[in-house]
């Protein structure tokens, strides 16, 4: 999936956005202590490591990524949209998560 579509699914997941300048694009997104892994190859080479389990022993999650890895553009915004079912309060209307972002029943995220 693309960058964007990782980004929403990570935040749609409970994932918080962090701010770091040393971080992809500035930022990186962390629950339970694990941050969320967007282009594997690309980290293992940015980081010189050549196992999964260094990236583990580096705090990120493998699991989510093992299990969101091979989700298109659409599988993604299925999820979210998924998760949109299961959260909302009133179905066709936006629902509040945290930090002024807002899930749409169409599976998109919007800032207000």
């Amino acid at each position: 999936m693309d960058y964007k579509t990782s980004v929403e699914l990570a935040l749609h997941l409970g994932y918080e956005e962090v701010n770091d300048p040393q971080a992809f694009k500035g930022r990186y997104f962390i629950k339970d202590g694990k941050k969320w892994i967007h282009d594997i190859e690309a980290l293992m080479r940015h980081l010189g490591v050549g196992q999964f389990a260094d990236l583990e022993s580096l705090g990120y999650d493998l699991n989510n990524y093992h299990s969101y890895k091979d989700y298109s553009n659409e599988m993604a915004r299925q999820e979210m949209q998924s998760i949109y079912q299961g959260i909302t309060h009133c179905d066709g209307e936006a629902t509040y998560l945290s930090d002024g972002m807002w899930l749409l029943p169409d599976g998109t995220l919007e800032e207000r």
